[in-house]
């Protein structure tokens, strides 16, 4: 396999003298200002690492044996997919709405009554558009083959280079979905968890859910880091309400039955570019101040996972507390 990342030298961004020095140490060639590096295994760790650097800029792509450049972040997220470790070949890259394959059924299987859904939530029927037909009024019919036809589209990296995927497994998974979905008034569905505590997903929850949909773990963490950071992003993923806290933009998510909870703090540093793209869109995972960090030019997500009677809660409280 012969894989190509080439990369603007002339570029503005500030990673782009490191690059440029990584991609001489690995035989790159320079031509029209763009550097050219190849390599011959997707894991190669100075691979990855340029893609840390300057993946998101323009003029950044991948190409695969010769062959039409790709969605450079969609080759990384197959083969750095911080969900391999616990993944059971229901591939979580694509969505159904909101929702993964899998957490659809386990988050709404209360909502599902004779094949059909009730949901009030509008935003979640506009994303699904592409695979819903108009039974009647409010009420819509899932198109399960062309949501399936979308995911195999969405998913061929995965398909060539994650040993754990498993179309059947999904082709599965999808037959046990609803057949319709119906839109009813917010006091006609009961949203309450097993406390009886109301569930309500905010705008940065929703904006979290995406950060972690764009997110790529750093060549920099340790094995034992990657398990700790998949754990954590896994739970993140699985639609459990946050609670905030007064005078903070610290969020809460806690886990009852695992005994667990996980602090996070969202920073936006800047709006999106009009003009952006799913390349710009990426967050690369590191560790900042203890905690992991999914950050991209644009916003910042810091999450840690804990114990219920971990001793050193409130210091990473006051840490997390004061980033700015």
């Amino acid at each position: 396999m012969r894989i190509e990342f080439k990369f603007n030298s002339k570029s503005s961004g500030q990673n782009v003298p490191e690059a440029i020095r990584l991609a001489d140490k690995c035989g790159g060639v320079i031509k029209n200002n763009y550097y050219k590096i190849n390599f011959e295994s997707p894991g190669d760790k100075n691979l990855r690492k340029l893609f840390e650097l300057v993946g998101n800029l323009k003029g950044s792509v991948i190409s695969i044996n010769g062959e039409e450049p790709v969605v450079a972040h969609k080759f990384f997220y197959a083969i750095n997919c911080p969900e391999k470790l616990l993944c059971k070949g229901l591939c979580k890259h694509v969505r159904l709405g909101y929702y993964d394959i899998q957490s659809f059924l386990e988050n709404n299987s209360e909502y599902i009554e004779n094949g059909v859904f009730s949901i009030s939530d509008e935003n979640l029927i506009k994303s699904m558009t592409n695979f819903l037909e108009v039974s009647e009024e409010d009420q819509f019919i899932i198109d399960k083959k062309r949501f399936l036809e979308h995911f195999q589209i969405e998913t061929e990296m995965e398909k060539e280079f994650c040993e754990k995927y498993n179309i059947l497994s999904v082709e599965k998974e999808l037959e046990k979905f609803p057949n319709k979905i119906k839109l009813v008034p917010y006091e006609e569905v009961d949203y309450a968890d097993e406390d009886g505590l109301e569930r309500r997903e905010s705008s940065n929850e929703k904006l979290i859910e995406t950060i972690l949909s764009y997110s790529i773990l750093s060549s920099e963490l340790s094995n034992k880091e990657m398990m700790q950071c998949a754990k954590a992003m896994t739970l993140l993923n699985s639609y459990t309400s946050g609670v905030s806290i007064e005078d903070t933009d610290i969020i809460i998510f806690a886990f009852p039955r695992l005994s667990k909870f996980i602090l996070t703090k969202l920073i936006l540093i800047s709006d999106y570019p009009e003009e952006s793209d799913d390349e710009e869109l990426i967050y690369v995972v590191k560790i900042e101040e203890g905690f992991f960090c999914a950050s991209n030019p644009h916003s910042k997500l810091y999450f840690k996972l804990f114990d219920d009677d971990d001793s050193k809660i409130e210091e990473y409280f006051k840490i997390l507390k004061r980033i700015k």
